[in-house]
C-alpha cells in the first residue's frame, strides 16, 4: 500500500477517533450523571430517616412504649387479682343470699316473690359478669335492694349492709375494679399515640420507599451507561493502537510528533518573550497565552 493510501486510511481512522471521543465524553457525562443522582436519591433518604427519628424523639416514643409495657404488666396483675376477688364476692353473696331467702315471704299485690327472686338473681349475675361503670352499677344494687324490700328481705338484715366481712369484700372488690378500669385506659391511650406517630413515620416510609425505587433505577442505569462507556473506551483505544501501527508504517510516531510539537511550542513562547522585553513591543493574546504557560 503507497503512502497516500495509507495516510488516507489513517484520516478515516483519526475521523473515528474524533467521532468515538465525542461519543465517550457524552457516554462519561451521562454515565456520571445518574450515579450523581443515585447519590442524591441516597441522601434525601437518609434526611427522611434522620426526621423518622426526629418524629419518635418529638413524641417521646421509647417513654410511650416503656410505659406501655410497665402498663400491660400491672393490667394482667391487677386482672388476676379482680378475678380472684370477684369469684370469692360470689360465693360469699350466694351464702348470704340462701340465708336471707330461707324464710317465707309474703306476697306483694305488685309481683310475685318468685318474679322477684327470678329479677334479683338476673340482676346479681348481670353485676357479676359484666364490666358496668359506676352509675350503672349503683343503679343495680338499688334495684336489687328494692326488689329484696318487696320479698321480706329489710335494708337492716340484708348480706351487703348488715355484715362488715362482706362489706369489706366489696369494698376491695371496687377499688380493684378502679384500678383495673384506670389501666384499661391508660393502655388504650398509649396505643392511640403510637398510631398517631406510626401514621406520621409511614408518611415518611412511603417517601422512602419512592426514592428507593428511584435511586434503584438510577444506579442501574449507571451501570448500564457505564458498560456503554466502557465499551467505547476499548474501541477508542484500538483505534489508537491502529494509528499507533500507521504512523509506525510512515515512520513516525505519535511521541516524535508531540515532540515536535512541544519544540515548536517553545519556540513560539520564546519570541512572546522577546517582544516582552523588547523596548515598545507588544504582545498579543496568543503571546499572553504562551507566555503564561510557559510560567
Amino acid at each position: 500500500m503507497d503512502k497516500e493510501a495509507v495516510r488516507e486510511e489513517l484520516n478515516k481512522i483519526r475521523a473515528e477517533i474524533r467521532s468515538l471521543k465525542s461519543d465517550f465524553n457524552s457516554k462519561r457525562n451521562e454515565k456520571e450523571a445518574h450515579f450523581v443522582k443515585g447519590e442524591e436519591y441516597s441522601n434525601e433518604i437518609n434526611s427522611l430517616y434522620e426526621e423518622v427519628k426526629k418524629i419518635e424523639s418529638e413524641h417521646n416514643l421509647d417513654k410511650i412504649n416503656s410505659d406501655l409495657e410497665s402498663s400491660k404488666k400491672e393490667y394482667e396483675l391487677l386482672k388476676s387479682d379482680l378475678e380472684t376477688l370477684e369469684s370469692k364476692f360470689k360465693d360469699m353473696k350466694k351464702d348470704y343470699s340462701n340465708t336471707n331467702y330461707n324464710s317465707e315471704k309474703p306476697v306483694i299485690k305488685t309481683i310475685s316473690i318468685d318474679k322477684a327472686k327470678k329479677e334479683i338473681k338476673q340482676l346479681d349475675t348481670k353485676l357479676q359478669t359484666q364490666v358496668l361503670s359506676l352509675d350503672k352499677e349503683s343503679e343495680i344494687i338499688k334495684k336489687i335492694a328494692e326488689l329484696k324490700s318487696m320479698v321480706g328481705v329489710s335494708s337492716k338484715d340484708s348480706s351487703d349492709s348488715g355484715n362488715d366481712e362482706f362489706k369489706d369484700m366489696k369494698k376491695k372488690l371496687n377499688s380493684t375494679r378502679k384500678k383495673f378500669y384506670s389501666f384499661e385506659k391508660k393502655i388504650r391511650s398509649l396505643y392511640k399515640q403510637i398510631r398517631l406517630i406510626s401514621k406520621e413515620k409511614k408518611l415518611k416510609y412511603k417517601e422512602i420507599d419512592s426514592l428507593r425505587a428511584l435511586k434503584k433505577e438510577a444506579f442501574e442505569s449507571f451501570r448500564s451507561s457505564k458498560s456503554v462507556y466502557s465499551g467505547v473506551g476499548k474501541n477508542l483505544k484500538d483505534l489508537f493502537k491502529k494509528e499507533e501501527e500507521i504512523l509506525i508504517s510512515l515512520g513516525e510516531s505519535v511521541v516524535q510528533r508531540r515532540k515536535t510539537a512541544d519544540k515548536n511550542l517553545r519556540v513560539k513562547q520564546k519570541e512572546a518573550e522577546d517582544n516582552l522585553l523588547k523596548k515598545g513591543g507588544t504582545l498579543t493574546t496568543d503571546d499572553l497565552l504562551l507566555f503564561q504557560k510557559n510560567k
